[in-house]
């Protein structure tokens, strides 16, 4: 098999497989492919330094509810230097997840530890133990979790920010909270704002299907929003950023719809690959419907564990056709999962009939192999 690709790394994936870059089906990230309309843009957008406007501010507060925050390029950037900021203790992470968070904090140094992130009970035994041993760490929670869609209610995350350790800090990343953003920290503003030990991730690009925009956002305590954003310099988001954000954060219209849609294509995705997931997941099995239970679901991805041969094959058969799946292998992250990798698909749109006739034609073409 040829080497795996990241997530969206269609150029590298057409250099590959010789698959032309507009001729490629992307199921390796979770954006929508229903993206924003985007709207006119004026020339002051381009021609003005990109100080953040009024306009730009009220939209954010308006989505978000939370009066202070930190905008950036992407919540990416956040990721990455959030940890120089924070007092060095060590850090509990979800054993898979973004891997650029497990990544920041290596770089720092810090001393890294792990909870399961595909199963609830086990993580929650963790954590609670940490927290009762009462010494200070940080603690990560990806919510939903990316790739394995494992969730936490916002009621067991403020209990565990309400039992951190002095000097211990709470970050949640929210990259995939908006299809249901009552789930959020943030959606009750003032138990958020009562705690100074939380952090809150929030991703633009990934619900209103713009990720090329490059625009995130960061929640917290006040005055490291303050030192942060000093270091992060005066212009953290372009122009044209701001100026789609404005857009896009005021739609709810469009917002109500998304996430209607989105559920709507995630379903049609799930049903597509019904006959692939009986013959990958059922080794033998009687009841797919078990299996499909146990996949991991975030509305923009679906996820299930598969043995490791089996999704190699799958993913270098799916990309000769210039398809894209993402494929993790599961061999370093626990015993229970050696010889197994995670499956991660993304969703199309399931009205665009050249891309779900396609997939069909390849799910159909692949099936065959494993009679």
């Amino acid at each position: 098999m040829s080497q795996l690709i990241h997530g969206g790394d269609i150029v590298t994936a057409s250099a590959q497989y010789g698959v032309p870059v507009d001729d490629w089906i992307d199921l390796s990230t979770g954006i929508n492919p229903c993206s924003y309309p985007l709207p006119s843009l004026g020339e002051h957008c381009f021609q003005q330094l990109p100080y953040q406007t009024d306009a730009f501010k009220d939209a954010v507060t308006a989505y978000y509810g939370v009066t202070d925050f930190l905008a950036c390029n992407g919540s990416q950037h956040v990721i990455e230097c959030l940890p120089g900021f924070l007092p060095s203790h060590p850090v509990l992470l979800p054993d898979l997840g973004y891997q650029e968070h497990r990544d920041s904090w290596q770089k720092k140094s810090a001393e890294c530890c792990f909870y399961s992130a595909d199963d609830y009970d086990q993580s929650v035994s963790v954590i609670e133990q940490r927290l009762a041993e009462g010494k200070p760490f940080h603690l990560v929670v990806i919510n939903p979790n990316n790739p394995t869609g494992l969730s936490f209610s916002a009621e067991k995350l403020m209990y565990w920010a309400e039992q951190m350790p002095e000097g211990g800090y709470l970050i949640i990343d929210e990259a995939f909270i908006d299809l249901k953003p009552e789930q959020s920290l943030l959606s009750d503003y003032d138990a958020f704002t009562r705690l100074n030990n939380l952090w809150v991730l929030r991703s633009f690009g990934k619900f209103f299907g713009l990720a090329g925009v490059r625009l995130g956002f960061l929640f917290g305590p006040s005055d490291l929003l303050k030192t942060i954003s000093g270091h992060l310099g005066p212009w953290a988001v372009n122009g044209p950023a701001q100026a789609i954000a404005v857009s896009a954060l005021n739609d709810s219209s469009w917002q109500q719809t998304a996430r209607m849609r989105i559920q709507q294509n995630s379903d049609a995705m799930l049903e597509l690959f019904k006959p692939l997931f009986h013959k990958v997941f059922s080794r033998g099995e009687d009841l797919i419907e078990t299996d499909i239970s146990k996949m991991g679901n975030a509305g923009l991805f679906n996820s299930g564990w598969i043995e490791s041969s089996l999704a190699n094959q799958l993913y270098d058969f799916f990309a000769q056709r210039g398809v894209l799946v993402r494929v993790i292998d599961g061999n370093d992250l626990a015993p229970q999962r050696a010889g197994y990798s995670l499956l991660r698909l993304g969703i199309v749109d399931k009205n665009d009939a050249a891309v779900t006739e396609k997939l069909q034609q390849v799910i159909s073409e692949y099936i065959l192999t494993l009679d």
